[in-house]
């Protein structure tokens, strides 16, 4: 009776504990796809998304290689020009489109500039701007809606943003 009721408490305390067990998950610093608006332009401007491989780590880590698709969705939500890219940390790419003469002077063409990071993907810096093809001369420049590292709980930055939030304490 008394190697029954061992036997019982060990497989209890077994399920107990891998009950309890987790696996721990790395932290992604760039969890969601950047985030961009409609952009309009006109037939002698250009959009250009552009794409920076982050070339510094966090927390020590080294940077990772970047992989994602450049793309540009029309407003029906049809992708109307995309680029698959690969940089190493530093590196740069860019896409860019123009609704040139599909459209009358002065008319206003809706796009919206989208970055689909790859899932193994280093830290990607997009951006993206507006600019008149004749002169090079840009107009609008735009950084995504996407949540920063200086955000995340527990950087210097991020205590003094939510202290300023909350009246100052």
């Amino acid at each position: 009776m008394q190697i029954r009721k061992r036997a019982v408490v060990a497989v209890v305390a077994l399920l107990s504990v891998g009950a309890l067990w987790t696996t721990a998950t790395a932290f992604n610093p760039q969890p969601d796809p950047p985030g961009f608006g409609l952009v309009s332009v006109t037939p002698d401007q250009a959009l250009r998304l552009n794409a920076v491989c982050s070339a510094h780590g966090v927390n020590g880590t080294p940077p990772d290689p970047c992989r994602a698709e450049l793309m540009f969705h029309n407003v029906a939500g049809d992708v109307i020009s995309s680029r698959f890219v690969e940089l190493q940390p530093g590196q740069a790419a860019f896409i860019e489109v123009s609704p040139g003469l599909r459209t009358a002077a002065g008319e206003r063409v809706g796009t919206i500039p989208c970055i689909i990071p790859g899932p193994d993907s280093g830290r990607l810096l997009p951006t993206a701007e507006v600019f008149n093809t004749e002169t090079g001369e840009t107009s609008l420049f735009i950084n995504p809606v996407t949540p920063r590292l200086t955000f995340i709980k527990g950087f210097p930055v991020a205590r003094m943003i939510q202290t300023e939030e909350i009246g100052g304490q």
